[in-house]
């Protein structure tokens, strides 16, 4: 043994043969049916667990109710799983009843002050949307906002202007630790910040809320990132121009050189791109809009300067006039981007934000949680270089399907659908047909005494599935 130790050479043939002996073992061990290249097709595992938190509220004399739907593990489940809801605090109290997979979960948040936690496992996490709405009472009203799933990262871009009478960004901390927020507000001047948006502390089952009003004033447009330095938070952005120009602010794509925004409703009124540049360096832009006739062509669409580490925005209701449209921006810099709509003759806000598109087998498919009672759903879609169609399903409180409506999308078009739903509580389950990627999302509007609010919501994708990280033979594998 001591001639092997002092002798280097008979040492390394040993190590050499003990590597063999190992490699050697786990070839023969190695999974079934795997190839030396990974898995001959990608693996994915249903969605076992999901975690939304919806917001409390905004504003008095308003009927407010968050609703979910899930579409299970095979997309068309019938019960399984458990969704449940409580209150974000300590005392964890119950909101609304349990549900599952395919049946309508909704419950009455109006009188809510703190947020609401909702909870999905097993069958009732797979294809899951909440979403929470809100009408008005007395008069033309309406709100919406998707039901955040907390993060570490969320990007807004928001509206500026000296008629915005408040910016409030609601924090929710879901976990059993304390965490830690930074916000970062990317203006026309530069980045902006105060005492009150850095190291903001969330305690445990929490929430808070920072008011960022007095940093964008004077800037018609402005980005807001919230970032973590420990733990996480569910994050949304409140904007308020008075009377029914209230609603919330979509999150939106983090930056990136190419960015697609759908749902940008038709009418007449202002129309913006919101665009900011979070880099050091200043970045140029070009849009493309599609609407129902093809692409817009306009002057104005190209070569759009954005200072560095700074916010801008593009006029949009000269090229796209009255029509609804999908804005396709391209930059040779990261961005971050979304439109702001408001009506002409009235103060009715909304807003819209860059989403991926709805494509492929595991994201192909997209939830509208229920409607309320008074108000009317319209489906924007999108599509890019090829055309594509898409499969609009009604599904009642109880479960049952109504009549699935088939909606064209005409390469570089834009296509508005009005769909006929059964009266009552319903969701409806959006899917692609085909490979070719769709950018869709929902206008909702309430009418009352001659007037009309409208809400806007870029669709995500909601997934019953996800793909599994490919596995490879080889040394390195074995040696971790």
């Amino acid at each position: 043994m001591r001639l092997i130790v002092e002798n280097r050479f008979a040492l390394l043939v040993l190590v050499l043969i003990g590597l063999t002996a190992l490699f050697g073992v786990a070839f023969a061990t190695r999974s079934v049916g795997a190839s030396p290249r990974g898995a001959e097709s990608p693996a994915t595992a249903p969605v076992q667990s999901a975690l939304r938190v919806c917001p409390p509220p905004q504003g008095d004399d308003r009927a407010a109710q968050a609703a979910a739907f899930a579409t299970g593990p095979d997309g068309e489940s019938r019960g399984g799983g458990e969704l449940s809801a409580t209150e974000n605090t300590g005392e964890a109290a119950e909101v609304g009843e349990p549900a599952s997979a395919g049946r309508l979960w909704s419950a009455d948040t109006g009188g809510s002050a703190e947020h609401t936690l909702v909870a999905a496992e097993g069958a009732a996490a797979a294809g899951l949307e909440v979403a929470q709405t809100t009408i008005g009472e007395d008069g033309a009203y309406a709100t919406e906002v998707r039901c955040a799933e907390p993060g570490i990262s969320t990007w807004f871009a928001a509206p500026g202007g000296t008629d915005l009478e408040g910016l409030r960004l609601l924090l929710a901390n879901p976990d059993q630790e304390a965490a830690t927020v930074n916000v970062d507000v990317y203006g026309a001047d530069g980045p902006v910040y105060s005492d009150e948006t850095r190291g903001i502390s969330v305690g445990a089952r929490g929430r808070s809320e920072v008011d960022l009003t007095e940093l964008i004033q004077g800037s018609r447009a402005a980005v807001v990132h919230v970032r973590t330095n420990s733990g996480r938070v569910a994050a949304s952005l409140f904007a308020d121009r008075g009377g029914s120009g209230r609603d919330w602010v979509p999150p939106t794509a983090p930056p990136a050189d190419t960015h697609v925004v759908p749902a940008i409703p038709s009418g007449s009124g202002t129309k913006r791109l919101v665009i900011a540049a979070p880099g050091d360096s200043p970045v140029t832009a070009d849009v493309r809009l599609y609407t129902e006739d093809g692409r817009a062509e306009h002057d104005t669409l190209t070569g759009l300067s954005v200072p560095p580490a700074a916010g801008t925005f593009l006029s949009l209701e000269g090229p796209l006039s009255k029509k609804a449209g999908t804005a396709v921006v391209e930059a040779d810099g990261p961005v971050v981007v979304g439109v702001a709509f408001s009506r002409s003759g009235g103060d009715d806000t909304a807003y819209t934000a860059a989403a991926p598109p709805l494509q492929g087998p595991l994201h192909g498919t997209a939830v509208v949680p229920a409607n309320p009672e008074g108000t009317r759903t319209r489906l924007v879609f999108g599509a890019l270089a090829q055309p594509a169609a898409v499969v609009v399903t009604p599904v009642a409180a109880d479960g049952a399907t109504g009549e699935p409506a088939r909606v064209e999308v005409g390469a570089e078009r834009t296509a508005v659908a009005d769909v006929e739903a059964p009266d009552g509580a319903h969701a409806l389950t959006v899917r692609v047909e085909g490979e070719a990627p769709v950018y869709a999302g929902r206008v909702l509007t309430h009418e009352s005494g001659g007037d009309r609010a409208t809400s806007l919501q870029p669709l995500q994708p909601a997934p019953s599935e996800v793909a599994l990280p490919a596995v490879e033979d080889g040394l390195t594998a074995i040696v971790r």
